[in-house]
């Protein structure tokens, strides 16, 4: 009996030294990943990361000459981004080069008393506030905020308290390599794949679902390597990003500063964007944004920098291009709603497919306007405004999957030339290949006013010479016939048709 006893006795723990054997719990991994990059009280005493000296490339800025042409990465340089854990505060600064564009941008999410607003640093242009959600980045992400919720750190705690203690990771490859993988969730409820390199003890790579403001709902792959030390921790200095299974930016840090008290000046209002941040921080959604008449029921919606062409009918509205952000078309639609309160928006037509200049049109869409888009710039417009954005839900998106889903505005592809036409009043579009630049490209006319509207190839009211870009356009009007007597820039202001001649004139040899 007493044999039986033991043999027993041996067995069971031969079964309880075999489970311990198996594959770690997932919590484990994710417990041992922290105390490899410096335990969790130091992690959890982060409160800012600076990451400095970044050079990489970006992609998905949606700026093709054709909408199904392979885009070719711009590429990042003296790239600082900063994450203000302690005050949900965020920044990206960069410089940018796309082929002969090149521009230094700065878009900062910060805060006024209790209230988040952005601050945008572009170049020369001036510098502005407006609610988050007007920020427009070209950087490692779409908008800072990305950073708060898409850094090492706070992944890596997250995995911590919410990976299973009793699920097992599995074996998984990424890029060649095999990795012990499993799931957790971030602290907002959002499911993550987590890859940890069984050498190393690290987190090497993290899955998640972002909703970009044009991609919409995308699954999201963080790669981390070159982790080295930074003031007591050891974190990823190379941070490689794709979304939907596509390349998105991919960036080398030379440094990485914890709880630098220098940060704290990159989130200080500018003074010449004082008045602005105080109407930013007073309202659900601000930015620039004031309707100036061009001439017989024609106006022009100036923004910050990107600009829509309003035309009046007796019984309704037709916008050209709503671009920017969802914030930007928000306030359009608010101010149009002011000045023509019995109007509402029929139509809003596409210019061309850019990224920067269809960041309002499913804000436009939500708001019951028809889409018109030329048959050209469908492979881009389409999925835009068939996606889902739900982190965070925009407003066409509420209105789709509400119970009962909610009337919205409707894509409408046309091929070549389109007129909309009632009671006197017309809108001609006309597409137009501009292959320096992108084909097509729809120019607006507005026959009552004599005006074309048109962004990106000639900025109104410059006179200065404009190269290919106006000479081309100039070329186009003329086959066109169209008689015009006015310039609407999609960018810039109103200007006449002869400063316009002056800026299409070819340049003056220099023998």
């Amino acid at each position: 009996m007493r044999f039986r006893n033991r043999s027993i006795l041996l067995f069971i723990t031969a079964l309880w030294l075999g489970g311990c054997s198996g594959p770690p719990a997932l919590r484990t991994l994710a417990q041992d990943a922290v105390a490899a990059m410096g335990g969790a009280e130091k992690l959890q005493g982060v409160k800012t990361l600076a990451m400095k000296g970044g050079t990489g490339t970006r992609l998905r800025m949606g700026q093709m000459v054709k909408a199904t042409d392979q885009e070719n990465p711009a590429q990042l340089k003296d790239v600082v981004d900063i994450a203000d854990l302690g005050n949900g505060r965020a920044s990206l600064d960069y410089a940018l080069q796309l082929g002969g564009f090149m521009q230094h941008r700065h878009e900062i999410l910060t805060k006024k008393g209790d209230k988040s607003i952005g601050i945008e640093i572009v170049g020369t242009r001036p510098i502005i506030a407006t609610t988050p959600g007007g920020l427009f980045s070209w950087g490692t992400q779409n908008s800072p905020e990305f950073l708060l919720r898409r850094n090492v750190v706070t992944i890596a705690l997250s995995a911590a308290e919410s990976a299973s203690d009793r699920q097992p990771a599995i074996d998984k490859e990424l890029n060649g390599k095999m990795y012990k993988y499993g799931t957790a969730q971030t602290k907002s409820g959002e499911d993550l794949g987590l890859y940890f390199d069984p050498q190393t003890r690290l987190l090497a790579a993290y899955e998640v679902i972002d909703t970009e403001s044009i991609l919409g709902d995308v699954p999201a792959q963080y790669i981390l390597s070159d982790y080295k030390t930074a003031d007591g921790l050891t974190l990823p200095h190379h941070i490689t990003v794709r979304k939907g299974g596509k390349d998105y930016s991919d960036v080398q840090f030379v440094s990485i500063a914890v709880n630098d008290p220098a940060t704290e000046q990159v989130f200080a209002i500018p003074d010449s964007a004082a008045e602005e941040a105080d109407k930013a921080a007073a309202g659900d959604e601000y930015s620039p944004m004031k309707i100036v008449k061009v001439g017989n029921g024609v106006y022009h919606a100036v923004g910050y920098s990107h600009h829509t062409l309003i035309v009046e009918f007796p019984q309704w509205l037709a916008l050209v291009d709503s671009p920017y952000t969802e914030t930007q078309a928000k306030v359009l639609f608010r101010a149009i709603q002011e000045q023509f309160p019995t109007k509402p928006v029929k139509f809003v037509a596409v210019s061309h497919h850019h990224y920067d200049h269809i960041g309002g049109v499913r804000t436009s869409a939500a708001m019951g306007a028809t889409i018109l888009v030329e048959k050209g710039n469908e492979p881009v417009l389409r999925p835009l405004l068939e996606a889902r954005h739900t982190h965070p839900q925009d407003e066409l998106d509420k209105r789709r999957n509400s119970q009962p889903a909610q009337q919205a505005g409707a894509i409408e592809v046309y091929e070549g030339k389109k007129i909309i036409s009632e009671g006197g009043q017309s809108l001609e579009l006309y597409p137009v290949s501009f292959p320096e630049h992108v084909d097509p490209m729809v120019l607006a006319y507005a026959s009552s006013a004599r005006a074309l509207f048109q962004p990106d190839l000639y900025t109104p009211p410059a006179a200065a010479n404009g190269g290919p870009p106006a000479q081309h356009l100039l070329q186009a009007l003329k086959q066109l016939n169209l008689r015009v007597d006015t310039m609407v820039g999609g960018h810039g202001g109103i200007g006449t048709f002869a400063d316009f001649l002056k800026a299409a004139a070819p340049a003056a040899s220099s023998n």
